[in-house]
């Protein structure tokens, strides 16, 4: 049974949630199925034609910020048609508005819906436009829907009357790192920061964190990790507002060992976004055993239940009042801390989301 995966940006890569997951899910089905990745070059950490038993297929696009995603979705489309695979399996919302090409030559459509990308701030009329044609495509082409979160299942209920398959996000344990590079790199030690660590687009709502901790009297710090998706317009905002404040730190891009140190010594995780499909940052940060502050959107409160804080989304008070009672409750936090690794080490394992993935696919043949 071959398949051909459209959607992901690079393999091998981390450049988002996406990527991790069909890295991790992709390869745990490759012993049971034909997989091919259709990727672009210039997103990948490495140029390989195979990978953990996967084969990449490097596919060209439009490289400007309206066309890219679009242009790669179709020409992957075409090239898959004409290379005879049995099912296409699209990732997010955008590369299904194709979807309605390989449904004409009698093939099996499957999604993974990475969240309703069309809520995100950092898409314009245009795009919102397209990635709403991209459901409508799967409700009405996918032979299997999968979600990764109950909400999302809730509204493909809903809205289409399409049952979807709740299949979480999984998470790897933990590889402990002591603070080294990053006591040079960042001159922080154990315990001493709070951690960011996604992308840096408008929904991650980076803007309402950095007011929160600006109203702040302490001496923890905020590191900051990642980096801006096309444009840097958003960082460079970000940036700019946290200019003054010598606490805050902006990391970049970071990988390997300075992101096992980064998780390792944090003294809490913060995710304030306005959406998220599953955020996988969030499940790493768990299974270090960090305490989570987050926003009380039903993605990211959901996950964290009571092993973590929450405030309302947008809400800088709210926020700067979690951080405060953080660092006034260290005990408290240690306890949330180890709750999250319960959840996280018990309730999103790889292996479950490939097993449960595959009886899907299977369903779909």
């Amino acid at each position: 049974m071959k398949i051909a995966v459209i959607g992901a940006k690079g393999l091998p890569s981390r450049i988002s949630g996406l990527e991790v997951y069909v890295n991790n899910v992709c390869t745990g089905l490759a012993a049971d199925f034909e997989i091919t990745v259709f990727v672009r070059k210039r997103y990948c950490d490495e140029i390989v034609k195979r990978y953990k038993g996967v084969r990449i297929v490097h596919i060209p696009s439009i490289n400007t910020k309206h066309l890219d995603a679009v242009s790669y979705s179709f020409f992957a489309t075409i090239a898959a048609i004409f290379g005879g695979y049995d099912i296409f399996w699209y990732q997010a919302l955008g590369p299904a508005v194709t979807a309605f090409l390989p449904k004409l030559f009698g093939k099996k459509i499957l999604s993974t819906v990475h969240g309703l990308d069309w809520k995100r701030e950092k898409f314009g009329k245009l795009a919102s436009y397209v990635l709403k044609k991209g459901e409508k495509a799967i409700a009405k082409y996918a032979d299997g829907i999968i979600v990764l979160n109950e909400s999302d299942a809730g509204y493909f209920l809903k809205t289409w009357k399409r049952k979807a398959n709740v299949i979480h996000n999984g998470v790897k344990a933990a590889h402990y790192a002591a603070a080294k590079s990053i006591t040079g790199k960042y001159r922080i030690k154990k315990g001493e920061y709070f951690l960011f660590l996604s992308r840096l687009v408008p929904e991650k709502n980076v803007h309402c964190l950095i007011r929160a901790f600006q109203k702040l009297d302490t001496d923890k710090k905020l590191i900051i990790a990642g980096k801006g998706v096309h444009t840097s317009l958003y960082e460079n905002e970000v940036r700019k507002m946290a200019r003054n404040n010598e606490n805050i730190q902006f990391a970049g891009y970071v990988e390997g060992t300075l992101l096992e140190e980064l998780y390792s010594n944090a003294y809490a995780y913060i995710l304030p976004s306005t959406i998220e499909g599953q955020s996988i940052g969030l499940l790493e940060a768990m299974s270090y055993g960090l305490p989570c502050i987050v926003s009380d959107i039903p993605e990211n409160a959901g996950v964290i239940r009571d092993a973590g804080l929450s405030f309302a989304s947008n809400d800088v008070e709210a926020l700067k009042d979690r951080l405060k009672f953080a660092i006034d409750h260290p005990g408290e936090l240690r306890v949330m801390g180890a709750k999250a690794r319960e959840i996280a080490l018990k309730e999103h394992d790889w292996e479950k989301t490939i097993r449960c993935t595959k009886e899907v696919i299977d369903r779909c043949i």
